[in-house]
C-alpha cells in the first residue's frame, strides 16, 4: 500500500468514524419519535417476530408493508438484546445497526469527491456528511426511505464510478443495491430510472442495460416472493400501498399539502442558510450533475401526491449536501491558487469544515419543521425540537421495561402512537388508553403502572420517575388478568 492510498484509507476511516460517534451517541442521548412509522411500521412488527407481542397497525392488518425490514430488525433486536436489560440492549443494537448502515453516505461522499476533485475534495465532501444534522438525527431512525438511502447512493457510485471490479460485475452489485432500495421505497423508481439511463448511456448500452436490470430485478422478486408467502399474492404489499393510499387517498387523513411544500420543509429546516447550500451545490452540480438530476427526480416524483412529509425525501438530501460539498471545494480551491503549500491546505479546509460543523450545530437547536412558515421562525426559533420529541415516552416504557413488578401499563394522554409501543415497553402485559377519570376508573384495576403526560393525583398512585411533563405513578397490588393484545381491539375499532 503506497503512501498515498494510506493517506486516503487514514482520512475517510477518521471521517466514518466521526459520523458513527455522532450518530450512535446523539441517538442514545436524544431518544426522540419524529414519525410513528419508524416504530409502528419497522420496529413494532419486528419485535412482535422476535419476542411474540407487539402493536399491529392497519397497514399490517390490511397487508400493505413488506416484512423483509422488519425481520431485518427482529433479527437484530435477538442477537443484541444481551446488551442491556429490557429494550435498552436491542435498542441500542438497532440504532448501532442503523449508523452503521449509514456510514455509506459518507464512504460515497469521499469517494466520489475523490474522483471528482481530488482529496481535497473528499474530504470537504465527506466531512460535509459526517457532520450534517439531518444525517446524524435520521441515521439510526428505521424509516423505509432512510435505509433505501443508504443503499441507493453506494448503486449509484458503483455504476458511474466503481472501478474495483469487472464492468459486469459492477454493474450488476449496482443493480443490486439499487433494486433493494427500490424494494423498500418503491418511490425511488424515477430515481433509479435516471440512474440507470445515466449508466448506460454508453456504446455498449445494451449489455450494461441487461446486466443492471438483472441486478434490479432479482432484489425486487425477492420481496415479491416474500410477500406472496406471508401476504396473499406477490407484491401484494406494493399494489395495496399504491391503491390504498393514492387511489383510495388514505394517506390525506394525515395531511395535505401543496405542491411547494418540500420548499417549505427545507426552508424551515435550513432557514437563511438556504441560500448559500443552493449557490453551492449549483456550483457542485457542473462537476457532477447526475448527482442534481438524481435530486431533482426525488423531490419531484414525491411533489406529486397530496400526503408530503420531510423524510419522504430524504434520499435528496445527501445529493444535495454532496453537491454542496463539491461547490464548497471549488471556492476554496479558487482562494487556493495564490497559496499551493500543505499548510494553507490544511488550514482552509479546517476552517471550512468548522464553518460547516457550526452551521449545523446551529441548525440542529432550531431543527423543528412542525412550526408555521413565518419570518420569526426563519430568524429565531429556540425551544421545542425533534431531538426532543417525546422523548418522555420513551423513556418511561423503556424504565418499565426493566420493572420486574410490572403487570399492565396504562397510558393517560399518550397516543399510542407516539408511546414507543412494545418496542420500548417490551414486557408482555396489556397496555392500556385513557384521556380522563371516567375512562381510568373503569380500567384501573387492569394496570398498576401508570404513564401521563400531566399531572396526576389520583389515590393510590405515587410519582416515580419524570421526564419534563411524562411521569411513571405506581400503585400497589396487582392486577385484574386482561389478555395482553386488547390494546390490538382498541386500536382496530379506531381504525388505527
Amino acid at each position: 500500500m503506497n503512501s498515498k492510498l494510506k493517506l486516503n484509507t487514514l482520512l475517510c476511516s477518521i471521517l466514518i468514524l466521526l459520523a458513527l460517534l455522532l450518530r450512535v451517541g446523539c441517538a442514545l442521548a436524544f431518544p426522540n419519535i419524529f414519525w410513528a412509522d419508524e416504530i409502528f411500521q419497522t420496529q413494532e412488527p419486528a419485535h412482535r417476530l422476535a419476542f411474540g407481542h407487539g402493536i399491529i397497525t392497519w397497514e399490517f392488518r390490511d397487508g400493505i408493508r413488506s416484512w423483509i425490514f422488519p425481520a431485518l430488525l427482529a433479527a437484530i433486536m435477538r442477537l443484541t438484546a444481551w446488551l442491556g436489560d429490557g429494550s435498552t440492549g436491542y435498542v441500542t443494537g438497532v440504532n448501532i445497526f442503523l449508523s452503521l448502515l449509514s456510514l455509506t453516505t459518507i464512504v460515497v461522499a469521499f469517494l466520489w469527491g475523490y474522483r471528482t476533485g481530488g482529496l481535497l475534495t473528499a474530504v470537504i465532501t465527506a466531512g460535509i456528511c459526517s457532520v450534517w444534522y439531518e444525517f446524524v438525527y435520521f441515521a439510526p431512525k428505521a424509516f423505509n426511505e432512510v435505509v433505501a438511502t443508504h443503499l441507493f447512493l453506494p448503486g449509484v457510485y458503483l455504476g458511474v464510478h466503481g472501478k474495483w471490479f469487472q464492468p459486469r460485475t459492477r454493474l450488476f452489485l449496482a443493480g443490486c443495491l439499487c433494486g433493494c432500495a427500490l424494494g423498500l421505497r418503491i418511490q425511488l423508481i424515477t430515481a433509479v430510472a435516471v440512474a440507470l439511463l445515466y449508466i448506460c448511456w454508453h456504446k455498449d448500452w445494451q449489455e450494461r442495460t441487461i446486466t443492471m436490470m438483472a441486478g434490479i430485478i432479482g432484489p425486487l422478486l425477492i420481496f415479491g416472493l416474500v410477500d406472496a408467502f406471508t401476504w396473499s399474492y406477490p407484491f401484494q404489499s406494493f399494489w395495496k400501498h399504491f391503491w390504498i393510499n393514492i387511489i383510495e387517498n388514505r394517506s390525506h387523513i394525515y395531511g395535505v399539502s401543496p405542491w411547494y411544500e418540500y420548499f417549505v420543509f427545507m426552508l424551515k429546516s435550513w432557514s437563511f442558510f438556504i441560500v448559500p447550500i443552493a449557490l453551492l451545490a449549483i456550483i457542485g452540480s457542473f462537476q457532477s450533475p447526475i448527482l442534481a438530476w438524481l435530486a431533482i427526480a426525488v423531490i419531484l416524483i414525491h411533489s406529486l401526491p397530496a400526503h408530503k412529509e420531510y423524510r419522504f425525501i430524504y434520499t435528496a438530501l445527501p445529493l444535495i449536501l454532496m453537491l454542496a460539498g463539491l461547490g464548497t471545494s471549488q471556492v476554496v480551491k479558487f482562494w487556493l491558487l495564490k497559496w499551493r503549500s500543505h499548510q494553507a491546505k490544511f488550514v482552509a479546509v479546517s476552517l471550512c469544515l468548522i464553518l460547516w460543523a457550526s452551521t449545523s450545530a446551529v441548525l440542529a437547536g432550531r431543527f423543528n419543521l412542525y412550526t408555521e412558515l413565518s419570518w420569526q421562525m426563519l430568524w429565531n426559533n429556540r425551544g421545542w425540537t425533534h431531538w426532543n420529541a417525546e422523548s418522555g415516552n420513551l423513556q418511561a416504557l423503556q424504565k418499565l421495561s426493566q420493572e420486574k413488578t410490572v403487570c399492565g401499563v396504562g397510558l393517560w394522554g399518550i397516543h399510542w402512537a407516539l408511546s414507543g409501543g412494545y418496542t420500548y415497553l417490551h414486557q408482555d402485559v396489556p397496555m392500556f388508553l385513557m384521556d380522563n377519570n371516567k375512562e381510568f376508573e373503569t380500567q384501573k384495576q387492569n394496570f398498576n403502572y401508570l404513564v401521563a403526560n400531566i399531572p396526576i393525583q389520583q389515590p393510590g398512585y405515587s410519582s416515580q420517575h419524570c421526564w419534563g411533563n411524562t411521569c411513571i405513578y405506581q400503585r400497589e397490588g396487582d392486577c385484574q388478568p386482561v389478555r395482553s393484545d386488547r390494546i390490538n381491539q382498541v386500536i382496530q375499532q379506531t381504525g388505527g
